[in-house]
C-alpha cells in the first residue's frame, strides 16, 4: 500500500471541518445499574436492576461507538473494573478478554451471550513460539453498530444461571431494537495507523561479530565485508565501506553510521475504512432495527498482507398480539484476514517469519533499500547474510489466508397467561464455516552463490488447507410467576429447563517438499500428506430455578439454582448442582441513594470432549533415526492414545463470596460501586505425567485448587456540572490476588510451558503463573559466583522462581469535557506489576542490538560483586575480565546461561488508549436539511505507551500465546502494535 501524503492528510482535516459530528449523548457510559431500571439477568428472566446481589458494570453503546472500533472491545481497557482487556496487535487479531483471574488451565474466556443465546467462540489461529499467526476468533465478528449496550457479569451469583459456560464471566450483549419514529443512521469513518512501538536500539556499533567488521566468507576470503546478521562490529565512524557479497566484480558501498529509523522506515502507513447504515423504528406492536455494516482495513506491513475485511448484516425485529409476543435477532457476518506469520520460523516447511528477521539486520543497515527485487543484492542467493533473510522476501513467501462466513441469532416466542403469570421459549443457533490457507515459497540458492557456499538453509516451502465448521444450537424454556404475597412483600419466581450442543469438524492437509515454484496448491509435493481430521459433538442439558422475595421494595433476598447433565463427564459424573444466594439492602433512596449487597454462589464447569477414555490414533514410531509415520508401505496402523483412561472425573467447582455496595450522592452527582471477592475454584482439570513403565504418558484428573481474591472499585463523577460545561470523569480500580492452594500428588508443579531455558509453571503456593529459570550462582552474601575458564556467570543445578505473570492492580481513568456542541474525551490505563517473557529482547541482545549490550562501552569488564569458587569453602575475588572478543558471548545464553533471567521483563504499562474530539452541528442549521443531527469526531487510539526502562522493547499486551493463560507468558517476537488517527462522521435522518 501508499505512504500517507501530505493531500491525502489535507484532505481528510478539510473534509472534519466541513461535516459535522453525530449527535451528542448525554448517557453514562460505564454504570453502575440503573436504580429503578429492569434487566435481564439471564434465560430471559427478568428483575429489578435494584435488586441484584452482585456488581454488573453496564456499557453503553455509545460509549463502546465514541471511537471507530472493529471489535465492541477494542477501546475498553481500562473503563470495566474487574475486567482485563488486552487488544490485538494487527487488524482483525484476538482479542482477550479476562474476568476476575484466571481460575483454570483449560479455558478462562468469558461465555459471549447476544440477545439471550449464547455464541461460539473458535479460532483457527496457530500459538505459541513456532511459525504462529492469528487469523481472530468469532468474537471479530461482532459489529459495534449493532450494540444497544454490554452488560459485563463478573461474579459467581451473577452468572451461576448460565451453568458450565458462564464460569468465567459472562458477556451480556443486547443488539439495537426499534423505538419511535422512522429513523435513519449513517455512520462513515476512516483512520490511518502506523506501528507504535518497536525495541529501541543502540546507535554507537554496526555490523560485525566478536568486534570485527570483517569475515570468512567462501570465494571472498578471509577478511571479506562482513557477512553477519549483528551489531558487533567496531564503533561507528561515518566512512564510506565496502558491504555485503562480490557479484561481478561489484559491491555496494555505503557509509558506516547508525539507521535509527530504518525498522519503522519498514512500515507503511495503515488505512481503516468503516461505513454503517441503520435502519430503526417502532411503536407499541412492532419494532425492528436493521444495521449493515462494511470494514475494510490494511495494516501498517508493507504490501496487503496484514489485512481484515469484514461485512455484517444484523436485525432485531419484535411483534406483538395481545398476549403474545414474537422476537427474531439474527445476523450474518462475512470475514476475511489475511495475517502476517510471527514467532520462530521454520525453513522445513513454511519459511521465515518476518519479525524475527527484522530483529536481526545490523543497526547500519537500510530497510527500504531492500525492498527493490531488480537489485541482485536483496535476492536470496545474494543477500549480505546466510544467518537471516531480507524481510520484503519473507513477507512475499510466508502467507496467511482466512475466511469466515456465519449466521447467528435467535427467535423469542413469549405468551403472558395473566398478569402473574408468563412463558418464553427461545431457540438459537450459531452456525460458522471457516477456511485458512498457508503456503510458504521454496527458497533455493544459485549454485556457487555466496549463499550457496556459505551452506545457508534454503526453504522447502509447504502448503497447508484447513477447512473448519463449528454449530452451536441453544434452546430453552422459562416460567415466569411474580405477585405479591401480603402488602410490601413481593415474590418474583422463574423455572425452565434448556439444551445445548455444540458440533463440528475440522478437515486439513499439509505438504511439505514443493516441486514447482510458485504453485501453491496442495498436489505439488511427492511427499505424503499430514492429514487433520477431527469431529466432535458435546452436549448438556440443565434445568433451573430463581425465587427473589422483596420487602417494601428496599431488601431483596435472591436463591437460585441449576443443574447441569454433561455428555462430556463419565456417565456417573455428568450431573452437578450449583446454587446461589444474595441479598441487598437500599439503605438510602432519598436524594441519595445507598445500597448494600452480598452473596455466595457455586459453579460448575466441565471438560472438553472425548477426554474421559482414551482413544486409537494413526501411529507415529519414533526412533534415533527420526520418525515413521503411517501410513507406511502401503501399511497402516493405529495405536492407543498417550492418556490413560480416568472414569473418576468430575467437574471444576467454583464457590464465591461477594460483598458490595454502591451508591449516588449530591444529585447523580457521585456515584461508585465496590465489589470485594473470595473465589474459589478446586477439582481444577489438568494433565499431570505419568511412569512410562505404564504404558501412558499422561492423565486428565482433577489435581488442583486455586483461589482468588480481590476488590473492583468503579467511581463517577461530574466535578463540574453548568449549564454550557460539563466534566464528568470516571476512575476504575482493579486488583485480584490468585494462590494455587493444592496440587495432589508429589509433585507440586507443572510446566505450562517452555522457551529456551524459561519455564512457565503452575505451582502450589504461588499465583497463577510462575517464571523459573537457573540463575547464577550466589554465595550467602549474595556474591556471584564466576566461572574462571570465561569470566561468566556459574548457574543453578536446578530452575529458580523468578518472576510472576500477575499484576499488582489494573487502573483506568476517562475524562470527558462537554462545552456546547463541543466534547472532548479521552481515556487511560494502567497496568501496574506482572513479568513476561520477551524474546524480542533475547534476540536483540543476541545480535547485538539491544540497549543494554553497551554496557561499558563493550570494552573488557569483569562482573561486579563476583567471586571465584576456590573449592574448598571459601572464595576469591574475581579477577577474570570478559574479554573484548568474548563480549559478544556474553549476551548469547547457549555461552552464558546465567543472563537467560533477564529475559523475563516487567510488563508494566500506562497507555493513552484513546482521545476524541467532537463537534455536533446544531439543531438550528440543520432546518430544512432533512437532518436530525449530524458530527464529526476526530479521534486517536493507543497514541501513547510508557513502559520501565527495563523494556524498551515490546507493547506488554503483545503476545504469541493466544488469548488465555498461556498469553501470560508473554512473547516470541511477536508483531508491533499499531497506533491510530481518524475521522468519524455521523448523520441522522
Amino acid at each position: 500500500m501508499k505512504k500517507l501524503t501530505a493531500g491525502v492528510l489535507t484532505l481528510v482535516l478539510s473534509s472534519s471541518l466541513a461535516v459535522a459530528n453525530a449527535q451528542q449523548t448525554k448517557k453514562d457510559s460505564v454504570k453502575t445499574q440503573d436504580i429503578e431500571g429492569v434487566v435481564v439477568t439471564a434465560l430471559g428472566i427478568k428483575r429489578q436492576s435494584k435488586a441484584s446481589s452482585y456488581g454488573a458494570a453496564i456499557v453503553d453503546g455509545n460509549k463502546i461507538r465514541e471511537v471507530a472500533n472493529t471489535t465492541p472491545f477494542e477501546s475498553l481497557s481500562g473503563k470495566v473494573a474487574g475486567v482485563d482487556f488486552s487488544s490485538p496487535a494487527q487488524p482483525g487479531a484476538t482479542p482477550k478478554i479476562i474476568s476476575r483471574g484466571f481460575k483454570s488451565l483449560t479455558s478462562n474466556q468469558p461465555l459471549y451471550v447476544i440477545d439471550g443465546t449464547p455464541m461460539l467462540n473458535v479460532s483457527s489461529s496457530k500459538t505459541g513460539f513456532d511459525s504462529t499467526y492469528d487469523t481472530g476468533s468469532s468474537v471479530n465478528d461482532l459489529d459495534p453498530n449493532t450494540i444497544e449496550s454490554i452488560n459485563f457479569l463478573k461474579g459467581a451469583a451473577a452468572t451461576s444461571l448460565y451453568g458450565k459456560d458462564g464460569a468465567n464471566g459472562v458477556v451480556l450483549i443486547t443488539t439495537k431494537k426499534g423505538k419511535g419514529r422512522l429513523k435513519v443512521d449513517l455512520t462513515s469513518s476512516i483512520d490511518f495507523s502506523e506501528v507504535s512501538r518497536l525495541p529501541h536500539i543502540q546507535q554507537e556499533f554496526g555490523q560485525g561479530w566478536s568486534g570485527h567488521s570483517w569475515s570468512f566468507v567462501n570465494g571472498e576470503g578471509d577478511l571479506a565485508a562482513s557477512n553477519e546478521n549483528g551489531s558487533w562490529g567496531p564503533k561507528f565512524d561515518g566512512k564510506i565501506r565496502p558491504w555485503g557479497r562480490i557479484y561481478n566484480n561489484m559491491q555496494q558501498i555505503k557509509p558506516y553510521v547508525g539507521l535509527e529509523d530504518a525498522a519503522r522506515e519498514f512500515f507503511d502507513i495503515g488505512t481503516t475504512y468503516i461505513n454503517s447504515l441503520g435502519i430503526s423504528g417502532g411503536g407499541e406492536n412492532a419494532d425492528g432495527a436493521f444495521t449493515l455494516s462494511d470494514l475494510n482495513s490494511d495494516g501498517v506491513f508493507p504490501s496487503d498482507q496484514d489485512k481484515f475485511m469484514r461485512r455484517t448484516l444484523g436485525f432485531n425485529g419484535g411483534l406483538k398480539f395481545n398476549k403474545f409476543k414474537l422476537r427474531v435477532s439474527t445476523n450474518y457476518s462475512h470475514r476475511k484476514v489475511n495475517a502476517v506469520p510471527s514467532g520462530q520460523g521454520d525453513d522445513a516447511s513454511f519459511g521465515k517469519s518476518l519479525f524475527q528477521e527484522l530483529l536481526q539486520m545490523p543497526t547500519d543497515v537500510s530497510f527500504v533499500d531492500m525492498e527493490d527485487m531488480g537489485n541482485i543484492f536483496n535476492t536470496p542467493s545474494y543477500f549480505f547474510t546466510p544467518y537471516a533473510a531480507n524481510p520484503y522476501t519473507t513477507l512475499a513467501n510466508n502467507n496467511v489466508r482466512a475466511k469466515a462466513d456465519r449466521f447467528y441469532g435467535n427467535t423469542n416466542f413469549s405468551y403472558d397467561f395473566t398478569d402473574k403469570l408468563s412463558a418464553s421459549l427461545q431457540l438459537g443457533a450459531d452456525i460458522q464455516n471457516e477456511q485458512v490457507k498457508r503456503w510458504g515459497a521454496i527458497v533455493d540458492y544459485i549454485p556457487g552463490s555466496p549463499q550457496d557456499l556459505a551452506g545457508a538453509n534454503g526453504v522447502v516451502g509447504a502448503v497447508s488447507e484447513t477447512k473448519r465448521t463449528d454449530r452451536l444450537y441453544d434452546a430453552y424454556l422459562t416460567v415466569n410467576y411474580n405477585t405479591d404475597l401480603a402488602e410490601n412483600w413481593k415474590l418474583s419466581t422463574a423455572l425452565g429447563g434448556g439444551y445445548n450442543e455444540k458440533n463440528g469438524n475440522v478437515l486439513g492437509a499439509l505438504v511439505t517438499d514443493l516441486d514447482l515454484p510458485n504453485f501453491y496448491e496442495l498436489s505439488n509435493s511427492a511427499s505424503t500428506p499430514t492429514l487433520i481430521q477431527n469431529d466432535y459433538k458435546q452436549r448438556y442439558y440443565y434445568v433451573f430455578g430463581s425465587a427473589e422475595l422483596g420487602f417494601k421494595d428496599r431488601y431483596f433476598l435472591t436463591v437460585t439454582g441449576r443443574n447441569d447433565w454433561s455428555s462430556t463427564l463419565p456417565v456417573q459424573n455428568n450431573s452437578y448442582f450449583y446454587p446461589s444466594v444474595g441479598v441487598s439492602a437500599i439503605v438510602l433512596n432519598d436524594q441519595n441513594f445507598l445500597k448494600l449487597r452480598g452473596s455466595w454462589a457455586r459453579a460448575g464447569k466441565d471438560t472438553a470432549p472425548y477426554s474421559v477414555y482414551s482413544f486409537a490414533g494413526q501411529s507415529a514410531n519414533t526412533g534415533f533415526f527420526g520418525q515413521l509415520a503411517y501410513p507406511f508401505g502401503g501399511v497402516n496402523s493405529y495405536e492407543i492414545g498417550n492418556r490413560i483412561t480416568n472414569e473418576n472425573l468430575v467437574n471444576e467447582l467454583t464457590t464465591e463470596v461477594e460483598f458490595g455496595t454502591e451508591g449516588r450522592f449530591f444529585k447523580n452527582r457521585l456515584e461508585f460501586d465496590i465489589s470485594v471477592y473470595d473465589r474459589l475454584t478446586e477439582d481444577m482439570l489438568l494433565d499431570k505425567l505419568l511412569p512410562k513403565s505404564t504404558g501412558y504418558t499422561t492423565i486428565l484428573g482433577n489435581f488442583a485448587s486455586i483461589r482468588n481474591r480481590g476488590i473492583e472499585v468503579l467511581l463517577n463523577g461530574y466535578p463540574i456540572k453548568a449549564n454550557n460545561f460539563q466534566w464528568n470523569m470516571t476512575y476504575t480500580f482493579t486488583k485480584n490476588k490468585s494462590k494455587v492452594e493444592d496440587i495432589a500428588g508429589e509433585e507440586k508443579d507443572i510446566i505450562l510451558t517452555s522457551n529456551y531455558g524459561i519455564d512457565f509453571r503452575f505451582v502450589e503456593g504461588e499465583s497463577y503463573g510462575s517464571f523459573y529459570a537457573q540463575v547464577p550462582k550466589t554465595t550467602a552474601s549474595g556474591q556471584y559466583i564466576i566461572n574462571p575458564d570465561n569470566g561468566f556467570y556459574e548457574v543453578t543445578e536446578t530452575p529458580q522462581k523468578i518472576g510472576s505473570a500477575e499484576r499488582d492492580f489494573i487502573m483506568g481513568l476517562t475524562n470527558k469535557f462537554t462545552y456546547k456542541n463541543f466534547s472532548l474525551s479521552f481515556g487511560l490505563d494502567w497496568k501496574q506489576g506482572g513479568d513476561m517473557y520477551s524474546y524480542t529482547k533475547r534476540l536483540s541482545h543476541f545480535v547485538g542490538n539491544g540497549i543494554e549490550t553497551l554496557y561499558n562501552d563493550r570494552n573488557p569488564f569483569i562482573i561486579p560483586n563476583s567471586v571465584i569458587d576456590n573449592g574448598n569453602g571459601t572464595y576469591s575475588e574475581n579477577t577474570i575480565p570478559v574479554s573484548f572478543e568474548a563480549v559478544t558471548n556474553y549476551y548469547n545464553t547457549q555461552n552464558n546461561p546465567g543472563i537467560e533471567r533477564t529475559h523475563v521483563i516487567d510488563k508494566t504499562f500506562i497507555r493513552l488508549r484513546d482521545v476524541s474530539l467532537t463537534y455536533s452541528l446544531p439543531k438550528s442549521l440543520l432546518r430544512g436539511t432533512g437532518l436530525n443531527g449530524a458530527s464529526v469526531t476526530l479521534y486517536g487510539k493507543n497514541l501513547f505507551l510508557w513502559t520501565p526502562k527495563e523494556n524498551p522493547y515490546v507493547d506488554p499486551e503483545s503476545t504469541t500465546y493466544g488469548n488465555d493463560i498461556l498469553s501470560e507468558m508473554g512473547e516470541f517476537s511477536a508483531n508491533p502494535t499499531q497506533r491510530y488517527y481518524g475521522a468519524m462522521f455521523k448523520f441522522n435522518f
